[in-house]
Order: structure tokens, then C-alpha cells, then sequence
């Protein structure tokens, strides 16, 4: 199991009460100033690493993988690479670059032995310094040169992955930093994960981000910034970008820029220690990967990991089937990376019947995506529209300036400007 907030246990606020954001969206931009959308933005989790997801992702994060620390040094100075090298080759032989979380801590390397945990006792410690550094520069030292990347810690603010303080996180960061500079300065150093949720776990995000190590603060050793921005139970991909902008604000406040990627996302996951997600149609599962998609480009995240490609039944979006063939949701996965790669976003828009309007500018054209997430409506096309597409896939061609109904699922309007 993962993860932020089916586990959490802080006291829950109301989302729109702890946020009161009026608006989330970025402004619209010129296409020369925004990053041209690329393979690795469209990222999951493969829980199972003997399979590989057919829709063949640009990035893949190895975490619930059985590749934690303390499932490879099984014992002390001893180190068994197999699961992790097979996952590897896997995802790179496919094109897929790697995201590789390296806690959680060997009890006999933990600074507190007996400290509770989802996993085992010690596993959410700080790790003595000696045996973790000794840990990272193997892992460096053969996977350098191989797309891989590597994330301090899963859930840092969420007590049952991490027990330490954000002070001791900080210096965890410094020194993985450091490690990894010498040993592979191309491989890129992603923060721990910080869930967003709840009020508590944005407080933690603050805090980290304002220690001081090393003469320098916490952002000076790291390339990314991660964040799991899982909204509350019944909410959706509008939600989640709530608590981006929430986040961002606080990092800004601290001169903290850079690149942000969401690394876990998913829907319906319950709170305080249990229950099945709240079942939702496969057709509005769907709808919620293509919104996630797209407004995550739209506000500038860089990556954004599903979390996962094959769970079930702990988050309310599966993007297989038990039997591993592809819902509706994981074929719209496939369809939403057909409409975004290759494009700079514009930005995006929303009427004041709530209708979204999100732009992105490719070679010969522009395509805009449109959806309510609250209620049936309607959009005219620009007078240069020429084709129509549903997250199905399916596409039919129309005519400029024609009135088309949209409602929860995105349709994106391909035109010549």
C-alpha cells in the first residue's frame, strides 16, 4: 500500500475552508514562454515490476515496487539488486526514464529501531548517515548513465512513512545530495514527497522547506520539488489544483522555484486508516485522468505520476482491470497523451457557468479542451475548428463557430489557430 492520505491521521479541515483560493489556474502565457510538453511528463507507478504498463509511460516511479531500501540490504553490507535491476531494464528498454524512491530504513540501520511504521518497526527512522550514504553511492554507481533519478523519502510528513523531524529530513536531503553529485551529477535529486491534503501536512511542507543545512536552505540540494496532491474523499482534479497553488504560494513565500512534479495522484482515497474509495463511473474514472492531465500541464507541473497502473480498489480511478486488461480510464490515459505531447500549453480558462477552457499550441494548429465538471453546457468552436475528440479516442470532424454540449469528460477541438 501507499500512501498520503488513506493512511493519514492528522485532524482533517475542510479544503475550501483551509485554502480559500478564488482561482487556480496559471494566466494564459505566449506558446515561446511555456515548456514544450515531453515523454517523461506522462509518468506512473508500476507497483508490479515483472509486467510493464502497455501504455508504455515516459517515466516510471519504482515505490510499493519491493525496491526500499530495506527489501535490497537484507542484511548488513549485504545487497540483493535483482528485483531492482530487472525493474530497471524493464523501464528502459521500453523508453521509460526512472524515478527510484530510496527509503524506507533496514531496522538494523535506524536510529530508532522500534519506530512505528506502515511496513516494519524502523522503517520510517532516520537512517544513520554511514550505512544510507554507503547505500546511495551504490545504487548511483550502477544505475549511472541509465535515466534514473532518485527521491529522498515517500511521505515525509505522513508519521507512519517518517518519524523523524524536518530537520533531520533536511539533513537527509544534504547529504543524498551529495552523495549523489559525486557519484552521478546527471541524475537529477527529487525532494521527498510531501503529501498536501491535509492542513497539518502543508504546515510540515513549510517548515521543511525554511530549514537551513549547510550553510544553505534545503532547496540548494535538490533539482525537484515533489508533491502528492491527492484532494479529500469526494473531490476531483480541481481540487487537487487547489492544494498546488496553496503549495506553491508557500514556496514562493520562501524563494523556493523550482520545478514542481506530482508524483502520486489518484481519487476517492479514504481518511484515518481504512475503507474502499468511493466507487464512480468508469466514464467519470476517466474524465478524472483527463483532467489531471491536462490542468497539471496547464499550471506548470513538470511530471505528474499515476498512482497506480495496476491498483485496485484503494483509490476509485483503476486504470486496469483485475484481469490487467484496460479500463476506459486507462485507454483515455493513452488518449490524453495524444493531445498533450509536443504542445505548449496556453493556459486555461473557466467561464462563469464553470465550463474550462484549456489551450495548448503545436506545429500547424492549436487544440483546446473543453469540460464542466458540475453540470451540462456548451461551447462554440473557433471559426478555424476542424476536428473533434473524446477521451474515448473517437473523433469526428466538424465545422468552425458550430455549438457543441460538454459535461464532465473532456473533448478537445483541434483547429488552425
Amino acid at each position: 500500500m501507499t500512501v498520503t492520505t488513506f493512511l493519514a491521521r492528522p485532524r482533517v479541515l475542510a479544503v475550501a475552508t483551509a485554502l480559500g483560493l478564488a482561482a487556480t489556474l496559471l494566466p494564459a502565457q505566449p506558446a515561446e514562454a511555456a515548456s514544450r510538453i515531453k515523454g517523461p511528463y506522462f509518468g506512473m507507478t508500476d507497483s508490479d515490476v515483472s509486467t510493464f504498463p502497455s501504455a508504455r509511460p515516459g517515466a516510471v516511479r519504482l515505490w510499493d515496487s519491493g525496491v526500499t531500501w530495506r527489501e535490497i540490504e537484507t542484511a548488513p553490507g549485504v545487497f540483493d539488486f535483482s528485483r531492482l535491476d530487472a525493474a530497471v531494464n524493464t523501464a528502459r528498454s521500453r523508453g521509460s526514464d526512472v524515478l527510484l524512491v530510496l527509503g524506507q530504513t533496514p531496522k538494523f540501520h535506524a536510529k530508532r529501531p522500534g519506530a512505528s511504521s506502515f511496513y516494519a518497526p524502523g522503517a520510517s527512522s532516520a537512517p544513520k548517515l554511514t550505512p544510507w550514504k554507503r547505500y546511495v553511492r551504490k545504487v548511483a554507481a550502477r544505475y549511472k548513465g541509465r535515466g534514473v533519478d532518485y527521491q529522498v523519502w515517500n511521505e515525509a510528513n505522513v508519521p507512519g512513512f517518517w518519524s523523524g523531524s524536518p530537520a533531520a529530513m533536511a539533513e537527509l536531503t544534504k547529504v543524498t545530495w551529495k552523495v549523489l553529485n559525486n557519484v552521478d551529477p546527471r541524475a537529477q535529486v527529487v525532494s521527498p514527497a510531501l503529501a498536501t491534503r491535509l492542513s497539518g501536512q502543508r504546515k510540515w511542507l513549510r517548515t521543511f522547506y525554511a530549514q537551513r543545512t549547510g550553510g544553505a536552505r534545503v532547496e540548494r540540494w535538490l533539482d525537484v520539488v515533489s508533491l502528492n496532491l491527492y484532494p479529500l474523499t469526494n473531490e476531483g482534479p480541481e481540487a487537487s489544483m487547489k492544494l498546488l497553488a496553496a503549495s506553491r504560494s508557500m514556496l514562493r513565500a520562501l524563494g523556493v522555484t523550482k520545478p514542481i512534479w506530482n508524483t502520486e495522484i489518484n481519487y476517492g482515497l479514504q481518511i484515518g486508516g481504512g475503507g474502499k474509495a468511493r466507487d464512480i463511473t468508469r466514464r467519470k474514472e476517466a474524465a478524472y485522468v483527463a483532467r489531471t492531465y491536462v490542468l497539471n500541464a496547464a499550471n506548470d507541473v513538470r511530471r505528474v505520476y499515476w498512482y497506480s497502473w495496476d491498483l485496485q480498489r484503494l483509490a476509485n480511478t483503476e486504470l486496469t482491470y483485475a484481469t490487467g486488461a484496460l479500463t476506459p480510464a486507462g485507454t483515455t490515459w493513452s488518449v490524453v497523451r495524444s493531445w498533450l505531447k509536443g504542445t505548449r500549453s496556453l493556459g486555461c480558462s473557466r467561464a462563469g457557468n464553470g465550463t474550462y477552457t484549456c489551450t495548448f499550441k503545436y506545429g500547424s494548429g492549436v487544440k483546446r479542451v473543453y469540460w464542466n465538471p458540475s453540470r451540462k453546457a456548451s461551447v462554440t468552436t473557433v471559426s478555424s475548428a476542424t476536428r473533434l475528440t473524446y477521451q474515448t479516442g473517437g473523433s469526428t470532424a466538424i465545422r468552425g463557430g458550430k455549438r457543441i454540449g460538454v459535461d464532465f469528460a473532456p473533448v478537445m477541438v483541434r483547429s488552425r489557430r
